[in-house]
This record gives structure tokens, sequence and C-alpha cells, in this order.
């Protein structure tokens, strides 16, 4: 009886500790809409600098990147980001970051934010998005990462001057996983 009571607490002790993914918040087709703006975006003329916006300015868009490492696919999120052609602060964040299985099929959302945090001369961005991210593997465990991610890119004229921006999105999530990231950023203004 001891052995029989031992190995049900032992079962019990894994079954809580399984982990569920939180679901995609993206489909297969929000996926595809994605890749096709952010190439609409990346043939539109660079915006001169004498016809940069003069104040702040919030592009509203998305970052999609390869992964490969411990998660396979792609990553496609949410983002906001808020340029001040005044004093040249870039800040903003990029959330709802979702993992894509390599067949283009929405896996899982991570939990986290990464904050941006940057700096924009004359129409060039210079920018950092980092922040912790969780999942869940495919042993069902919990796992986090921080991920730091170099975004470099320019303003763009969609309808008007300086409303879209388009950039690289690049690096690493070190942690429970590892990933390095390679893609793209992308948004138009308000």
């Amino acid at each position: 009886m001891i052995r029989i009571t031992t190995t049900l607490f032992a079962l019990a002790a894994i079954s809580a500790c399984a982990a569920i993914p939180n679901e995609p918040t993206v489909s297969a087709f929000d996926v595809d809409r994605a890749f096709d703006e952010a190439q609409r975006i990346s043939a539109l003329p660079l915006t001169s600098t004498t016809n940069l916006p003069t104040g702040g300015v919030t592009y509203r868009g998305q970052l999609g990147a390869d992964v490969s490492g411990d998660a396979q696919g792609s990553i496609l999120g949410d983002m906001a980001m808020r340029v001040d052609f005044g004093d040249g602060d870039i800040g903003g964040n990029v959330s709802n970051i979702n993992l894509i299985d390599p067949n283009g099929m929405p896996n899982q959302r991570f939990d986290g934010t990464l904050n941006i945090d940057g700096a924009q001369t004359g129409g060039r961005l210079d920018a950092f998005a980092s922040g912790d991210i969780t999942g869940v593997d495919n042993e069902g465990v919990a796992v986090g990462s921080q991920m730091l991610l170099t975004l470099d890119g320019d303003v763009y004229d969609d309808f008007g001057g300086g409303d879209a921006v388009f950039g690289s999105a690049t690096g690493q999530a070190r942690g429970d996983f590892d990933m390095d990231v390679d893609g793209v950023f992308f948004g138009t203004a308000d």
C-alpha cells in the first residue's frame, strides 16, 4: 500500500507541474498578412530629413522574425513605437508575442513584453527591445528567457511624410530556452 500511495503522490506532483501553453492570438492568415505588410512598407520611399515629422509620432505595427535554437519557426508580436522627432527619443513595446511553427501555424503565445528604448537621428532609428518572455516547452514545462533585440531602421513615406517605419530586428533570447532571432519590425503612424 505504501508503494502505491507514493506512486500516486509522484504522479500527482508531476501532473501539477505540467504547464499549459497560452493559446495563440494570431492565425496563419494573420502571419501571411503581416509578411505582406512588411514587404509593402519596405518598398516605400525613405523620408527625406526635410520632410520628417516635427513632434512625437506613434507607429503601430508588428515585429516578425525567424527563430532557431530551442524553438524553431518564427515569432510575430504587436509593436507600438513612439518616436519623438523633437528630442530624438524612441520608446514603446512589443507585446502579444506568438510562436509560429515551421509550417506557418501558430503554436502558442508567450507571456511577457519587450520594452523599446533608443534614439532617432535624421530619420534613422537605432533602438533595443528587451524583456523577459515565458512559454511552455515540448515536455509541458514552463520556461523563461531574457530576449534582447537590436532594432535598426528608417522612417518611410506611406500616405504622407514620415508616416511609416521599417527595419531589422535581430538578437537572441537566453535562459531556460535559447533562440536566435532574425527578422524585421514595421508600422504606420496612428
